[in-house]
């Protein structure tokens, strides 16, 4: 089942060129797509626009189709697309809201009006799920990078969203750190969960399924990694994304 389907993207910021120009790919439910490029190709634009960030909260014009799950987020709004797509910003301090775990973990569900039994319990299943079990009530500023940036994973999935998007998981982290949150991707896939990641260095994540090749806004390569390597990797080193 496609749960990520984009045809002929094409956005613009207003009043700016155009910075995306004819994207299209697709995302099944248990597979990982990888977005990479250098710095300005339009990665994390891209992900703005699936998780319903643009054009809702940032202005720009965006043509093409856009399904996620069952929906249009450009006609859906915030609200309904973040139930189906969570979002994880690369940075994990500018995140977290909360002073606790437990309550960080147990905010979306709130807004959401869940009943605290069943706030309890996704809770509790989360905390188990990703190691916070002992530290509910610790402080988010005293945990790890690692940690941080699990918590923030945690924390959109307590939606049960069907599609999880992060960007640059893996930047600013220790081996350690990045050890805990490609476990955390792959668990995920795992269980059936579409995963898009954005990420500049593509060795951290040859577990993927797909890659997708950004230069200056369009699709450079588009494949699996092992066709990519196979057939483009001279492309991929002149796109900046392999050593």
């Amino acid at each position: 089942m496609k749960a990520v389907d984009v045809n002929n993207l094409t956005f613009s910021y207003s009043g700016s060129p155009t910075l995306l120009h004819d994207i299209s790919f697709t995302v099944s439910a248990g597979e990982v797509l990888v977005i990479a490029g250098l710095s300005g190709s339009g990665k994390t634009t891209l992900c703005r626009i699936l998780a319903g960030v643009i054009p809702h909260a940032a202005d720009g014009e965006v043509h093409g189709h856009i399904q996620v799950v069952d929906i249009d987020p450009r006609t859906a709004g915030l609200p309904q697309t973040a139930l189906r797509a969570g979002y994880v910003f690369q940075d994990a301090d500018s995140q977290i809201i909360c002073t606790t775990v437990e309550d960080e973990l147990a905010f979306s569900l709130e807004n959401i009006l869940l009943s605290p039994f069943e706030i309890r319990q996704r809770v509790d299943t989360l905390a188990a799920e990703f190691g916070f079990g002992g530290l509910l009530l610790a402080d988010p500023a005293r945990l790890s990078g690692g940690q941080k940036k699990l918590l923030t994973i945690a924390a959109v999935l307590a939606a049960e969203p069907a599609v999880l998007i992060l960007d640059e998981p893996l930047s600013c982290l220790d081996a350690e750190g990045r050890e805990l949150v490609q476990a955390a991707i792959k668990q995920q896939r795992d269980t059936g969960r579409a995963v898009i990641i954005v990420e500049h260095d593509l060795s951290l994540v040859d577990f993927a399924d797909k890659w997708l090749i950004l230069r200056d806004g369009s699709i450079a390569a588009y494949g699996t990694p092992s066709g990519l390597l196979s057939k483009q990797e001279e492309l991929l080193r002149e796109s900046g994304v392999w050593e």
